[in-house]
């Protein structure tokens, strides 16, 4: 009986451990630079030969003073409010530096195309990798876009990884 007590005792010691190292963060789990996510923006226009595009965002009330501080034509490093792999709205906006390291993993480089805090909205423009153009191409203004960015991206040139036309699940 006592061996059997001691064999259930270890056994449930054994089960706990593995049920605990399942549960705990493995350094893999956490951000790496490289990795991507997803945010959304309105279509408002699409420049083929610069392959520069234009969205309409979200902005957070938070962010309202930071973009009071821009003007359109400004390099901007936005950074979106997100979890896990997908971005929200724009929680602050900061002055561009190609110098510096992006260390958010949901900061983006653009141009701030136009503001319109009152509505919580801005205007960004971003390059888009040469694939994308035909995927937005033929897209109204209007349209919705999802945009894959790379967090922390060593330059505003391979910030954007891709760009399609948002198209709602059907399930």
């Amino acid at each position: 009986m006592r061996r059997l007590l001691i064999a259930l005792g270890a056994c449930a010691l054994g089960v706990g451990a593995v049920v605990a190292t399942a549960q705990a963060p493995t350094p893999a789990a956490q951000p790496r630079s490289g990795e991507t996510y997803l945010w959304s923006g309105e279509f408002v226009s699409l420049d083929a030969g610069t392959r520069a595009l234009t969205l309409r965002t979200r902005i957070l009330s938070e962010a309202a003073p930071d973009v009071g501080r821009f003007t359109a034509g400004d390099r901007v490093l936005v950074t979106w409010s997100g979890l896990d792999i997908h971005a929200g709205a724009v929680r602050r906006v900061g002055r561009y530096d190609a110098a510096q390291p992006i260390l958010d993993f949901f900061a983006l480089p653009a141009e701030l195309a136009a503001r319109d805090v009152p509505n919580d909205v801005i205007t960004l423009r971003i390059r888009i990798p040469e694939a994308s153009v035909a995927a937005v191409k033929g897209l109204k203004p209007g349209a919705w876009v999802t945009v894959t960015a790379r967090q922390r991206p060593k330059t505003d040139a391979d910030a954007i990884v891709g760009v399609a036309a948002y198209i709602r699940s059907q399930t």
